[in-house]
C-alpha cells in the first residue's frame, strides 16, 4: 500500500511537472505573439514595407534665373544619371570595363562602389550619354540610367560670383542660387511602388496623383549688357595695370537696382571643380578696404550739412607737412592756402584732416555711419560683410585725421556705391537689390522687389553743392580728369590707399588699394558706378588706373541705354530708346516723367510705383517722404496744389 502511494505521488508530480511547461511555453509563444501583434507592429510593418515597396524622392525643376530682360543666366537642363544594384549584377568584372570608358570613371572605382553592400548605388550623376552609349549602358543587368536635372549657365563667366551655383542635388551653393534657394528648387515629393520576389520595381501606382510644385523664377535687375561691359572693362584695368583682382558695381542711383557686380577673378559655375574656393567669392560685398581719399566726399558733406565750413572757406595745408600728435601728414604737393572745393578737387589729406577737426569726433562718426559705413546694406545676397568702423569713444589722438582722409576705417564696394547714390539722388541713402521679382511658373508676380529708402542723411541741397564740386574733380587740374566723357558732366572722386599689414601691423610700403567712383550725367544721374583694383604695379593712384575703367563702363552702357549728350542735360533721347532694349527704361521713365510734371503744383503722383514717384520728385526738386509700399494711394498736398516752402511732400503707398 505505501508503494502503491508512492508510485501515485510520484505520477501526479510528473503531470504536474509537464502541465508546468506547457504553461510556460504557451505563456513564451503568447508573449511572443503579443509583442509581434502589438508592442513591435510599427517596426515590422516598416520592415515589411521596406522589403515589398520601393519609395523614390522627386525634386522639382529648379526655376531658372533671368536678367532685367528676361535674357537667361540660369537654367536647369534634363541629363542622364547612371546607377547600380550590385546584388542584381551576374557579372561586375565584365561591367567595370564595359562602364569605364563610357563613364570615364577609373576602374578601381567602380569595383569599390559595385562591391558595397548597399543595394543601390550612383557610378555618375549628371553625365552626358548618346543613345548609342545609353543603350549599352541599360543593357548591363543591374545597372539602369534615371533622368535628373542638371544646372547649366548659358552665359558661363558672366555673372558667376552673383549668381552663384548648385551642387549635384541642385541645392543653391553661393550666390541668388543659395540666396533664394528656397523659392528657386520648388518642393519635393516621395512616390512608393511594389517590388516583385526579384527585387524588380514595379508601376508606381500613385506617381500621377503626388506632383511636386516647381520651382519659382527669379528676375535680377542685374543688366546682362551693363555686366557684361563691367566685366570687360574691368579685366582691361586688371591686365593693364598689373592688379591682382579688382571690383566694379553699377547701380541706379534713385532705386539701389543694381545693375552689374563684377568680380575678378572669377570662375565658370558650369565647371566648379576646376575653380579654387576663393575665386566663388562675390568680392563687392565680401572684400573689405581702407578706401582712401573717396571717403572725403562724404567727410565735405557732413561739414557743409552740419554748416561747421562753406565752400569757398580757405584751409591752410601746410605746405605739404602736418604734424599731429607723433604723426606727419603729407599731402603729393606742398599746398598753401586750398578751399573745401580745392581740397576735394586736389584731394589734399591735411586740407580733408583740418576739415574733420572742424567737424568734430562725434560728429564725423554719426554721419559715416548714417551714410552706411560700420553696418551691413543688407543686400539680397549671401556673405555681406560689414567692413570695420570703431566707434569715436575708441579713436586714438590720430584717428579723426587719418578717418577724414580714409584711413583707420574699412568698407566694401556696395556700401560705397549706396553712400555715392546718396550723393547722386538728392540726400537718400537707398537700400541696395538685386532681385527685382520671383515669379511662378505662369509668369505671375508672387513677389517684387520695391526701392526702400533707408534714410535721409543729408539735405538736397548739399547734395546739389557736393555735385558740383565733384564735377570739378573731372575737369581740368583734378585728379579725375581719365573720368572725363565728351559731351556728360562726370561727377566723381579718386582713391589711393595703403593696404594694411594685419601680419606686422602698420602698412605695406607698396600694396595699394586704387579707387574711382562717380555718378553721371552729373546733374540728372542715371549711373552711379564703383571700380576698386586691388595693388596695381607700378602706377597705383585711382585717377590713373581706376578712372579709365569707369570712362569705358560709363560710355557703353550710357550709349546702350540710349542717353546721348545731344539733348539738354544728357536727357534720354525716346526716338532712340524706343528702338532698343534698356534694363532701365530710361526712355519710358523720360516720357512719364515729362507727362506727369505740371507746369506749376505739386506733380499727381496716384497709381504710380515708389521707385517712379522717387524720379518725379527729384526732377522737381521736392522732398518726399514715403510711407508703405506698392502704388500711391494718397499725398499730401494734393495734385496741382501749391507746392510747400520747404519741398515736403508726404505720399502714402498701398
Amino acid at each position: 500500500m505505501k508503494g502503491a502511494k508512492k508510485e501515485g505521488g510520484f505520477s501526479k508530480g510528473r503531470v504536474w511537472l509537464v502541465v508546468s511547461v506547457f504553461v510556460l511555453l504557451f505563456s513564451a509563444v503568447l508573449y511572443k505573439a503579443f509583442s509581434l501583434q502589438v508592442l513591435d507592429q510599427r517596426g515590422l510593418k516598416k520592415m515589411a514595407l521596406n522589403q515589398h515597396n520601393k519609395t523614390l524622392n522627386v525634386q522639382s525643376k529648379r526655376g531658372a534665373i533671368y536678367d532685367r530682360n528676361l535674357k537667361e543666366l540660369a537654367v536647369s537642363i534634363e541629363v542622364d544619371s547612371v546607377y547600380a544594384e550590385p546584388s542584381k549584377m551576374d557579372a561586375p568584372k565584365a561591367a567595370v570595363r564595359s562602364l569605364s570608358r563610357i563613364l570615364s570613371v577609373d576602374n578601381r572605382e567602380l569595383e569599390k562602389r559595385l562591391g558595397s553592400s548597399r543595394n543601390f548605388v550612383w557610378l555618375k550623376r549628371q553625365v552626358d550619354l548618346k543613345e548609342e552609349e545609353r543603350q549599352k549602358v541599360t543593357g548591363i543587368e543591374g545597372v539602369g540610367v534615371r533622368k535628373e536635372s542638371r544646372r547649366y549657365y548659358p552665359n558661363k563667366q558672366l555673372a558667376s560670383n552673383l549668381i552663384g551655383f548648385t551642387g549635384v542635388d541642385a541645392n543653391g551653393l553661393e550666390g541668388v542660387e543659395l540666396y533664394y534657394d528656397g523659392l528657386l528648387k520648388g518642393s519635393s515629393t516621395r512616390i512608393t511602388g511594389e517590388k516583385d520576389a526579384l527585387g524588380r520595381t514595379l508601376i508606381f501606382e500613385d506617381s500621377g496623383k503626388k506632383v511636386p510644385i516647381g520651382g519659382m523664377e527669379v528676375e535680377l535687375t542685374i543688366d546682362k549688357t551693363i555686366q557684361y561691359h563691367a566685366e570687360r572693362s574691368l579685366k582691361k584695368a586688371i591686365e593693364s595695370s598689373g592688379a591682382k583682382g579688382g571690383t566694379a558695381v553699377v547701380m541706379n542711383p534713385a532705386t539701389g537696382e543694381v545693375l552689374a557686380m563684377a568680380s575678378l577673378p572669377t570662375f565658370d559655375p558650369n565647371d566648379i571643380k576646376g575653380y579654387a574656393p576663393r575665386q566663388w567669392k562675390n568680392k563687392p560685398i565680401a572684400d573689405t578696404f581702407e578706401p582712401g581719399s573717396v571717403l572725403k566726399l562724404f567727410l565735405i558733406s557732413a561739414a557743409i550739412e552740419e554748416n561747421a565750413i562753406s565752400p569757398g572757406e580757405l584751409f591752410f595745408c601746410e605746405n605739404g607737412k602736418y604734424k599731429v600728435a607723433d604723426r606727419t601728414f603729407h599731402d603729393i604737393k606742398g599746398y598753401g592756402w586750398l578751399s573745401a572745393v580745392q581740397i576735394i578737387k586736389y584731394s589734399s589729406n591735411i586740407g580733408s584732416a583740418k576739415i574733420g577737426e572742424r567737424l568734430g569726433k562725434a560728429r564725423l562718426y554719426r554721419y559715416l555711419k548714417s551714410f552706411g559705413f560700420g553696418e551691413k546694406t543688407g543686400i539680397d545676397l549671401p556673405g555681406e560683410t560689414a567692413g570695420a568702423f570703431r566707434h569715436f569713444k575708441g579713436w586714438s589722438g590720430v584717428t579723426l585725421q587719418t578717418v577724414s582722409f580714409g584711413q583707420g576705417i574699412s568698407v566694401t564696394a556696395i556700401q560705397l556705391a549706396s553712400a555715392l547714390s546718396t550723393v547722386a539722388n538728392g540726400g537718400f541713402l537707398m537700400k541696395p537689390y538685386v532681385v527685382k521679382a520671383v515669379r511662378d511658373l505662369g509668369g505671375n508676380a508672387v513677389n517684387e522687389t520695391n526701392p526702400v529708402i533707408v534714410r535721409r542723411v543729408i539735405s538736397e541741397k548739399t547734395a546739389k553743392r557736393m555735385t558740383e564740386m565733384l564735377i570739378g574733380v573731372t575737369e581740368t587740374g583734378g585728379t579725375g580728369t581719365r573720368a572725363k566723357i565728351d559731351g556728360f558732366e562726370v561727377a566723381g572722386k579718386t582713391g589711393t590707399a595703403q593696404k594694411a599689414d594685419l601680419k606686422n601691423g602698420g602698412y605695406h610700403e607698396s600694396a595699394y588699394t586704387a579707387t574711382f567712383m562717380g555718378f553721371v550725367p552729373a546733374r540728372s544721374p542715371k549711373l552711379a558706378i564703383v571700380v576698386v583694383l586691388d595693388e596695381p604695379k607700378g602706377e597705383h593712384h585711382g585717377g590713373v588706373v581706376s578712372a579709365p575703367a569707369f570712362k569705358e563702363i560709363a560710355q557703353a552702357s550710357l550709349a546702350y541705354m540710349g542717353i546721348f549728350p545731344d539733348l539738354p542735360g544728357g536727357a534720354v533721347n525716346p526716338a532712340v530708346k524706343a528702338g532698343s532694349e534698356s534694363g532701365t527704361k530710361a526712355g519710358v521713365v523720360a516720357s512719364e516723367l515729362e507727362s506727369v510734371l505740371p507746369e506749376k503744383g505739386v506733380p499727381d503722383f496716384t497709381g504710380k510705383t515708389v521707385r517712379n514717384v522717387i524720379k518725379i520728385a527729384k526732377e522737381k526738386s521736392l522732398d518726399v517722404n514715403v510711407t508703405g509700399s506698392g502704388k500711391a494711394v494718397l499725398q499730401k498736398p494734393g495734385p496741382g496744389k501749391a507746392v510747400p516752402a520747404d519741398g515736403r511732400v508726404a505720399v502714402w503707398f498701398q
